[in-house]
């Protein structure tokens, strides 16, 4: 088994996967990881099937000392990188011998980076999925964000094959994000002038936002008198609470919720929600 030690954990590290899915309906969310699309990327640098669990390390990296051989993959929101103090390249397969100590500073542009090793985690897997839901303490490592002293362990592949993306695959990570989106069910509960003003109008990723929902602040909306029933909600959905500031629901969201669900991002750009950090700016443009 390959052996990786966690000296520090950075901001919020923890095991993902392609999430847990097929159990909405009864009321456990989806999880998995923020950013599908750095996500398999990952994966696919380093030769893993579809559905792998990885590291998804938010803001700060933190410090990880291999016991064992390894190739890894860095791919997402750009933060320093470094082993035993020599850079290493994101998007592109790091050859890792066993000591070698992984240090990854703080983002750049982005919030999420991830971490691929060649093989198969060894964590808890509930529901068919090695994701880890925290608020549901399950999945992943003890069903909780990795924190300093823990130790991974994993199944290294037999073979893995040399595989380079190309270069315009990479995507690019701003601190100010468009997001297409759709109307949702009760998109006609708010005025026309709070439709348009919903779509002129530049968010701020507020500093409480989490993988349970983006929270936006600045140029709060009106809401409507009528009165909502919990309804089913998904990832992507923005939901209208009372103090008009728009909540995007992530992928740790609860399944049902009470506030108007205004619109939708679509499931292209969720991948762009996933990498928003407090202070970016977001802006919406309405899709059909």
């Amino acid at each position: 088994m390959g052996i990786l030690e966690i000296l520090d954990a950075g901001f919020f590290t923890s095991i993902q996967d392609a999430g847990r899915i097929g159990y909405r309906a009864y009321g456990v969310p989806l999880s998995g990881a923020a950013d599908q699309l750095s996500y398999d990327q990952a994966n696919h640098i380093v030769g893993n099937e579809r559905g792998t669990a990885i590291l998804e390390l938010t803001l700060r990296g933190g410090l990880y000392r291999f016991q064992s051989n390894a190739i890894i993959a860095l791919t997402g929101a750009k933060m320093s990188a470094v082993i035993n103090k020599l850079e290493v390249p994101f998007y592109q397969q790091i050859a890792v011998k066993a000591g070698d100590v992984l240090e990854l500073g703080f983002t750049n542009r982005g919030c999420r980076t991830y971490l691929a090793i060649v093989g198969e985690l060894d964590c808890d897997e509930v529901m068919g999925s090695k994701s880890t839901f925290t608020t549901g303490k399950f999945g992943g490592y003890e069903g909780r964000p990795l924190r300093k002293g823990d130790v991974i362990y994993w199944e290294p592949s037999d073979s893995h094959e040399t595989i380079e993306l190309d270069p315009e695959e990479i995507p690019y990570f701003s601190s100010r994000i468009t997001l297409k989106i759709t109307k949702g069910p009760e998109w006609d509960w708010i005025p026309g002038e709070e439709q348009n003003q919903l779509l002129a109008a530049t968010f701020r990723v507020a500093q409480d936002s989490n993988r349970m929902g983006v929270r936006l602040m600045g140029n709060p909306l009106r809401t409507s008198d009528r009165e909502m029933r919990s309804s089913a909600v998904i990832p992507g959905i923005i939901q209208l609470p009372p103090n008009g500031n728009p909540i995007i629901l992530m992928q740790d969201s609860q399944t049902i919720g009470g506030y108007p669900r205004i619109a939708k991002v679509i499931e292209n750009d969720m991948w762009r929600l996933g990498q928003a950090k407090p202070g970016d700016t977001i802006t919406f443009s309405l899709t059909y």
